[in-house]
C-alpha cells in the first residue's frame, strides 16, 4: 500500500524503509481517496491500493475563520488543536497547531505527539495557481514491551521494557504549481523535500523484578528526501482524456547503532559504536493513463516504467561479523501495465473491473543486513503481484436510501521475500515462494430515515472483507497450503450514525477481525514460560462517540468511549512477543469556532 497525503508519499523512505510513522492531524482531513487499478499506477508500484488523504488547506478570497479543540482523557491525557484560515483577493492561508499527549494503562506507555502546518495559495490569475505547504511533526512514545503468553495471561498490563522509548522528527516542504495550458490541458507540478530522524534506545526484555540488562541499544535512522512529480492532464476528442508524467526522486538515509551500559542514557548516542551504514536510492518513473469514454463505457489502460538504484556501504562493520564490509550497488528496471474498465448501468448503477501489475521494492535490510553474515550476498529479487478485480456498485430504494458496493478479488505474489534462518543464528532474506490471495470485499449503507422533510440522517451500514490466503510455492516445503502471517479470514466493520442538518452527530461503530496466524509456519514459538501462540485470536471492539452543537453553532460539545467493552487482546505477535492494545479510553471536550 502507498499511503499518501495531497498526493505526496508520507513514508520513512518511500523505498528502502517504508514505515508510516506521520499523519495529519484527523481534523484536517477533508476525504480519504482509495485509487486502486490501472489508476494506481499512476502514484506508484506498490501492489495494494493507493491511500491518499486530501487535507482541507488554504482557499483565496475567504473570510478569516479560526477554530479550537480541547479535548480530555480519562486516563489524564489531552489535547489540543487550533487552525485558522485567512484570504483575500487572489490568495489565501492556513495554520494550525496540535499537541496530544496520553498514558495509556500500561507502565511505560507515555506519549507526545505535536504537530504544526503553515500553508499559503497563491493564484495571480485564473489560469494559474502557486501553493507552499511546510509541516512539522514530532512524537516521543515510550515502549511497554512485549510479552509471551504467560505474562499476557496474568497481567496484560505489565511493562518488560520500562526503559525503552522512541521519538520520531520530522520536517515537509511542498511547493506546488498548477497552470492551464491551452484550453484542455492542465499541468500540476510538486517539488517535494522531508527530512526524518527516527530514534530508538531499546534493551531487551525482561520480567517484573528480574535483573536490568547489562546494556541498551541506541539505533538512529535519518531520512533526507527529494522529490520532483509532474503530471499533465489534458481532455481530448469525445470527452476522453489523457494523463501522464514523471517522478524523480533521491533519498540519502544514514544508520548508526551504539550501546550503554545505562539504560536511561540521555542523547541519541551510547559510549560503544556497534555499525555505521550509508544508504541512499535514486528513483526515476515515468507513467501515462487513457480514460476512453465510448457511450455508457470507460476503458483505462495504464503503464509505469521505472528504474530504481540503492546503494549501502558500511564505514563501521558490526565487529562480531566474518564477512566484509558491505560496498554494493543494487538496480532494477521494471514495466507495469495496468487496465481497468466501467460501464454504467442506467442512473445509479454500474460494474467495473480491473486489473493491474504491481511489485514490492526492495528494502535496506533485504539487501544489506548490518547484523547479518549473509547481508554481503543478498539480493533478491522484487517480490511482484497481479491483481483482479470485479464488482458492481450503485443506490436502490425509495429516494436512493440504500448503497451497495461488492466485488471479487484475486492477488497473485510472487517471490515473496522472507528472512530464512541459516545455520543456528544466522539470517539471510530470500524470494522464498508464491501466495494466493482471494476473496470478496463489500460495503453497504442504508439511511433509514431517507427522504425526511428536515434532512436528518440515520445510516446503518456495514463493510467488510471475506479472505481466502494460502502459500501456494515455498522453497520451504512444509508452508505450502498454509495461510500466509496476518491474513485473517474475515476484516468487519458495522455501526449506526444519525446526523442531523444542524450538525448533531451520533455514532456507534464496531470492528471485527478473526483469528489470524502472525506466522507463515501457522504454528506457535517458544515453550514454557517464553511460549508464544500460533494465533492471534479473533475480537471485536466497539466504539461510541458524539458531537452536539449548542444553540449559537459556534461551540461544540465532544465526548465518545473507545474501546466500549473494555477487552483485551493483542493487535500483533511478533517473535519477542504480544502487543497489548489499548484499555477502554472515555474523553470529552468542546471545539469552539470563531
Amino acid at each position: 500500500v502507498t499511503f499518501a497525503v495531497d498526493g505526496v508519499p508520507v513514508l520513512s523512505d518511500w523505498f528502502g524503509y517504508a514505515t508510516v510513522y506521520f499523519t495529519p492531524p484527523a481534523q484536517q482531513v477533508a476525504r480519504i481517496d482509495l485509487i486502486r487499478g490501472a489508476s494506481g499506477l499512476l502514484y506508484g508500484p506498490q501492489p495494494g491500493p493507493v491511500l491518499n488523504l486530501i487535507r482541507r488547506g488554504p482557499d483565496i478570497d475567504s473570510p478569516a475563520a479560526t477554530r479550537i479543540d480541547l479535548l480530555g482523557f480519562g486516563n489524564g491525557g489531552g489535547s489540543v488543536y487550533a487552525e485558522s484560515a485567512f484570504g483575500g483577493a487572489g490568495w489565501g492561508g492556513f495554520a494550525s497547531a496540535a499537541h496530544h499527549r496520553g498514558d495509556v494503562d500500561r507502565i511505560n506507555s507515555n506519549f507526545e505527539v505535536s504537530s504544526g502546518r503553515l500553508s499559503a495559495l497563491w493564484q495571480p490569475d485564473t489560469h494559474a495557481s502557486w501553493w507552499v505547504d511546510v509541516s512539522a511533526f514530532r512524537s516521543g512514545s515510550d515502549e511497554p514491551g512485549r510479552l509471551t503468553l504467560a505474562q499476557f495471561l496474568n497481567d496484560p498490563m505489565q511493562s518488560t521494557t520500562p526503559d525503552n522509548r522512541i521519538v520520531i522528527d520530522r520536517l515537509d516542504a511542498r511547493l506546488q504549481h498548477q497552470r492551464a495550458i491551452g484550453e484542455a490541458s492542465q499541468l500540476t507540478a510538486k517539488l517535494f523535500h522531508w527530512t526524518q530522524d527516527r530514534w530508538s534506545r531499546r534493551a531487551t526484555n525482561r520480567a517484573p523484578g528480574a535483573p536490568a540488562p547489562a546494556f541498551t541499544t541506541f539505533d538512529l535512522q535519518s531520512f533526507d528526501v527529494t522529490g520532483l512529480d509532474a503530471r499533465m492532464l489534458t481532455e481530448w476528442g469525445n470527452d476522453h482524456s489523457l494523463a501522464w508524467g514523471t517522478t524523480l526522486y533521491t533519498s540519502n538515509s544514514p544508520r548508526t547503532q551504539s550501546r550503554s551500559a545505562n539504560l536511561n542514557a540521555p542523547g541519541r548516542d551510547g559510549e560503544t559504536p556497534r555499525f555505521v551504514q550509508d544508504r541512499e536510492n535514486a528513483y526515476a518513473a515515468v507513467f501515462v493513463e487513457n480514460a476512453f469514454r465510448i457511450g455508457d463505457w470507460t476503458l483505462v489502460p495504464g503503464l509505469r516504467q521505472e528504474r530504481l538504484v540503492m546503494r549501502i556501504e558500511e564505514p563501521l562493520k558490526l565487529a562480531s561479523l566474518r564477512r566484509g564490509a558491505i560496498n554494493r550497488s543494487f538496480g532494477r528496471t521494471e514495466t507495469l501495465l495496468g487496465f481497468g474498465v466501467t460501464r454504467l448501468l442506467g442512473d445509479e448503477w454500474r460494474a467495473y473491473a480491473n486489473v493491474s501489475q504491481g511489485y514490492r521494492p526492495m528494502r535496506y535490510d533485504d539487501i544489506g543486513n548490518p547484523t547479518a553474515e549473509l547481508a554481503g550476498s543478498n539480493d533478491p529479487a522484487p517480490a511482484r503481484a497481479l491483481n483482479h478485480e470485479i464488482g458492481l456498485r450503485g443506490r436502490f430504494g425509495t429516494n436512493g436510501a440504500v448503497g451497495l458496493d461488492v466485488s471479487l478479488f484475486r492477488i497473485d505474489v510472487e517471490d515473496r521475500i522472507e528472512q530464512r534462518l541459516v545455520g543456528a543464528s544466522d539470517v539471510e532474506r530470500i524470494n522464498s515462494g508464491d501466495a494466493r490471495h482471494e476473496g470478496l470485499e463489500f460495503a453497504v449503507d442504508w439511511n433509514l430515515l431517507a427522504g425526511a422533510a428536515d434532512g436528518d440522517a440515520l445510516l446503518l451500514y456495514a463493510n467488510g472483507s471475506l479472505l481466502d490466503a494460502r502459500i501456494v510455492r515455498s522453497s520451504i516445503a512444509t508452508l505450502v497450503g498454509n495461510r500466509p502471517q496476518y491474513a485473517p479470514e474475515r476484516v468487519l466493520r458495522a455501526g449506526l450514525l444519525w446526523r442531523s442538518t444542524a450538525g448533531h452527530r451520533l455514532a456507534l461503530t464496531g470492528t471485527h477481525i478473526s483469528e489470524q496466524f502472525w506466522q507463515d509456519s501457522n504454528l506457535g514459538s517458544g515453550s514454557g514460560a517464553s511460549l508464544l501462540p500460533a494465533t492471534m485470536p479473533s475480537t471485536t471492539v466497539w466504539d461510541i462517540a458524539a458531537e452536539w452543537p449548542l444553540a449559537d453553532g459556534s461551540t461544540v460539545l465532544m465526548a465518545g468511549v473507545q474501546n466500549l467493552g473494555d477487552r483485551v487482546y493483542s493487535t500483533r505477535i511478533r517473535t519477542d512477543g504480544i502487543e497489548v492494545a489499548p484499555r477502554r479510553q472515555a474523553y470529552a471536550g468542546v471545539r469552539f469556532g470563531f
